[in-house]
Protein backbone atom coordinates (compact mmCIF):
# COMPACT_ATOMS: atom_id res chain seq x y z
CA UNK A 1 0.00 0.00 0.00
CA UNK A 2 1.25 3.49 -0.82
CA UNK A 3 1.59 6.48 1.47
CA UNK A 4 0.84 10.21 1.22
CA UNK A 5 3.17 12.88 2.53
CA UNK A 6 1.25 16.09 2.93
CA UNK A 7 3.49 19.14 2.74
CA UNK A 8 2.16 22.06 4.76
CA UNK A 9 3.69 25.49 4.99
CA UNK A 10 3.56 29.08 5.96
CA UNK A 11 3.49 31.61 3.15
CA UNK A 12 7.00 32.22 1.80
CA UNK A 13 8.46 28.88 2.90
CA UNK A 14 9.22 27.90 -0.71
CA UNK A 15 6.99 24.84 -0.79
CA UNK A 16 6.78 25.00 -4.58
CA UNK A 17 10.56 25.09 -4.80
CA UNK A 18 10.69 21.97 -2.65
CA UNK A 19 8.01 20.19 -4.66
CA UNK A 20 9.70 21.16 -7.94
CA UNK A 21 13.03 19.87 -6.65
CA UNK A 22 11.44 16.54 -5.71
CA UNK A 23 9.71 16.35 -9.10
CA UNK A 24 13.00 17.05 -10.91
CA UNK A 25 14.60 13.99 -9.27
CA UNK A 26 12.23 11.76 -11.29
CA UNK A 27 12.10 9.13 -8.56
CA UNK A 28 10.09 6.20 -9.96
CA UNK A 29 7.98 5.46 -6.88
CA UNK A 30 7.01 9.09 -6.13
CA UNK A 31 4.03 10.86 -7.64
CA UNK A 32 3.09 14.53 -7.21
CA UNK A 33 -0.54 15.07 -8.25
CA UNK A 34 -1.59 18.53 -9.38
CA UNK A 35 -4.00 20.76 -7.50
CA UNK A 36 -7.13 22.29 -8.92
CA UNK A 37 -7.11 26.08 -8.40
CA UNK A 38 -9.60 28.82 -9.10
CA UNK A 39 -7.03 31.61 -9.09
CA UNK A 40 -5.46 33.01 -12.23
CA UNK A 41 -2.20 31.51 -13.43
CA UNK A 42 0.93 33.38 -12.46
CA UNK A 43 3.24 34.50 -15.26
CA UNK A 44 5.60 31.53 -14.90
CA UNK A 45 2.90 28.84 -14.45
CA UNK A 46 1.56 26.42 -17.04
CA UNK A 47 -1.93 24.88 -16.91
CA UNK A 48 -1.83 21.06 -16.62
CA UNK A 49 1.86 21.24 -15.66
CA UNK A 50 1.89 23.29 -12.45
CA UNK A 51 -1.81 23.03 -11.54
CA UNK A 52 -5.23 22.69 -13.11
CA UNK A 53 -6.57 26.24 -13.31
CA UNK A 54 -10.35 25.97 -13.36
CA UNK A 55 -13.43 28.13 -13.03
CA UNK A 56 -15.18 28.47 -9.68
CA UNK A 57 -18.30 27.01 -11.30
CA UNK A 58 -16.49 23.77 -12.20
CA UNK A 59 -14.80 23.66 -8.82
CA UNK A 60 -18.10 24.02 -6.94
CA UNK A 61 -19.71 21.33 -9.10
CA UNK A 62 -16.94 18.91 -8.09
CA UNK A 63 -17.41 19.90 -4.43
CA UNK A 64 -21.14 19.12 -4.73
CA UNK A 65 -20.28 15.71 -6.21
CA UNK A 66 -17.86 14.93 -3.32
CA UNK A 67 -14.92 14.54 -5.73
CA UNK A 68 -12.32 16.21 -3.51
CA UNK A 69 -10.12 14.52 -0.94
CA UNK A 70 -9.44 18.02 0.33
CA UNK A 71 -10.14 21.57 -0.68
CA UNK A 72 -9.88 24.96 0.92
CA UNK A 73 -10.55 28.64 0.53
CA UNK A 74 -7.07 30.18 0.72
CA UNK A 75 -6.46 33.76 1.88
CA UNK A 76 -10.23 34.33 1.65
CA UNK A 77 -10.07 34.62 -2.11
CA UNK A 78 -9.47 31.45 -4.15
CA UNK A 79 -10.15 27.73 -3.86
CA UNK A 80 -7.54 24.99 -4.07
CA UNK A 81 -8.26 21.27 -4.00
CA UNK A 82 -7.11 17.74 -4.69
CA UNK A 83 -9.41 15.17 -6.20
CA UNK A 84 -9.81 11.86 -4.43
CA UNK A 85 -9.21 9.89 -7.62
CA UNK A 86 -5.92 11.72 -8.29
CA UNK A 87 -4.44 10.55 -4.99
CA UNK A 88 -6.09 7.44 -3.56
CA UNK A 89 -7.40 5.54 -6.54
CA UNK A 90 -4.73 6.41 -9.10
CA UNK A 91 -1.63 6.22 -6.87
CA UNK A 92 -1.99 5.07 -3.26
CA UNK A 93 -3.81 1.90 -4.27
CA UNK A 94 -0.91 1.20 -6.65
CA UNK A 95 1.63 1.36 -3.85
CA UNK A 96 3.14 4.74 -4.78
CA UNK A 97 4.42 7.49 -2.50
CA UNK A 98 2.39 10.63 -3.07
CA UNK A 99 3.71 14.10 -2.24
CA UNK A 100 0.90 16.65 -1.95
CA UNK A 101 0.65 20.17 -0.59
CA UNK A 102 -2.15 20.59 1.93
CA UNK A 103 -3.44 23.60 3.80
CA UNK A 104 -3.08 22.89 7.52
CA UNK A 105 -6.69 23.90 8.12
CA UNK A 106 -7.78 21.07 5.88
CA UNK A 107 -5.69 18.61 7.88
CA UNK A 108 -8.04 19.25 10.80
CA UNK A 109 -11.02 18.50 8.55
CA UNK A 110 -9.38 15.39 7.12
CA UNK A 111 -8.67 14.02 10.60
CA UNK A 112 -12.21 14.75 11.75
CA UNK A 113 -14.14 13.60 8.68
CA UNK A 114 -11.94 10.82 7.23
CA UNK A 115 -10.30 8.96 10.12
CA UNK A 116 -10.07 5.88 7.88
CA UNK A 117 -7.18 7.66 6.06
CA UNK A 118 -5.09 8.29 9.20
CA UNK A 119 -2.69 5.44 8.45
CA UNK A 120 -2.30 6.46 4.80
CA UNK A 121 -0.53 9.78 5.37
CA UNK A 122 2.17 11.65 7.26
CA UNK A 123 2.52 15.41 7.54
CA UNK A 124 5.54 17.64 6.99
CA UNK A 125 5.33 21.34 7.91
CA UNK A 126 7.72 23.89 6.39
CA UNK A 127 8.25 26.68 8.89
CA UNK A 128 10.08 30.00 8.70
CA UNK A 129 10.45 32.93 11.07
CA UNK A 130 8.27 36.00 10.64
CA UNK A 131 11.28 38.09 9.59
CA UNK A 132 12.18 35.63 6.83
CA UNK A 133 8.52 35.47 5.81
CA UNK A 134 8.43 39.27 5.42
CA UNK A 135 11.66 39.30 3.39
CA UNK A 136 10.54 36.53 1.04
CA UNK A 137 7.09 37.97 0.50
CA UNK A 138 8.49 41.41 -0.29
CA UNK A 139 10.86 39.87 -2.85
CA UNK A 140 8.11 37.83 -4.48
CA UNK A 141 5.18 40.25 -4.33
CA UNK A 142 6.64 43.70 -4.67
CA UNK A 143 3.20 45.34 -4.69
CA UNK A 144 1.57 43.49 -1.76
CA UNK A 145 -0.32 45.85 0.51
CA UNK A 146 0.62 46.15 4.17
CA UNK A 147 -2.84 44.82 5.03
CA UNK A 148 -2.29 41.67 2.95
CA UNK A 149 1.20 41.23 4.44
CA UNK A 150 -0.23 41.45 7.96
CA UNK A 151 -2.92 38.93 7.04
CA UNK A 152 -0.25 36.47 5.86
CA UNK A 153 1.85 37.01 8.99
CA UNK A 154 -1.17 36.44 11.24
CA UNK A 155 -2.03 33.29 9.27
CA UNK A 156 1.54 32.04 9.68
CA UNK A 157 1.35 32.42 13.47
CA UNK A 158 -1.85 30.36 13.63
CA UNK A 159 -0.50 27.76 11.19
CA UNK A 160 2.71 27.34 13.18
CA UNK A 161 0.72 26.77 16.40
CA UNK A 162 -1.45 24.16 14.68
CA UNK A 163 1.59 22.43 13.18
CA UNK A 164 3.11 21.89 16.61
CA UNK A 165 0.04 19.87 17.55
CA UNK A 166 -0.97 18.23 14.27
CA UNK A 167 2.14 17.55 12.19
CA UNK A 168 4.48 14.57 12.26
CA UNK A 169 7.51 16.60 11.15
CA UNK A 170 8.40 20.30 11.28
CA UNK A 171 11.27 21.44 9.08
CA UNK A 172 13.13 24.73 9.32
CA UNK A 173 12.62 26.08 5.81
CA UNK A 174 15.06 28.95 6.37
CA UNK A 175 17.77 26.44 5.51
CA UNK A 176 19.07 26.18 1.95
CA UNK A 177 16.93 24.56 -0.76
CA UNK A 178 19.33 21.61 -0.78
CA UNK A 179 19.16 21.10 3.00
CA UNK A 180 15.35 21.25 3.04
CA UNK A 181 15.16 18.79 0.14
CA UNK A 182 17.57 16.40 1.88
CA UNK A 183 15.54 16.51 5.12
CA UNK A 184 12.28 15.82 3.32
CA UNK A 185 13.77 12.98 1.24
CA UNK A 186 15.17 11.41 4.39
CA UNK A 187 11.66 11.36 5.88
CA UNK A 188 9.96 10.12 2.70
CA UNK A 189 12.45 7.47 1.65
CA UNK A 190 13.00 6.04 5.12
CA UNK A 191 9.31 5.49 5.93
Amino acid sequence: MGHIYFIMWVSGSWKWTLISNIRNLNLPNIHIPLSYRTRLKRENEVDWVDSYFVSKENFFAWVQNWEFLEYALVHNSEYYGTKFIDVIENWINLGKIVIKELDINWLEELRKNKPEFDDKYSTIFLNITQNVLKERIKKRWVFMSNEELEKRINSSIIEEQKAKVLCNYIIDATKSEKEVLEEVLKIILNK
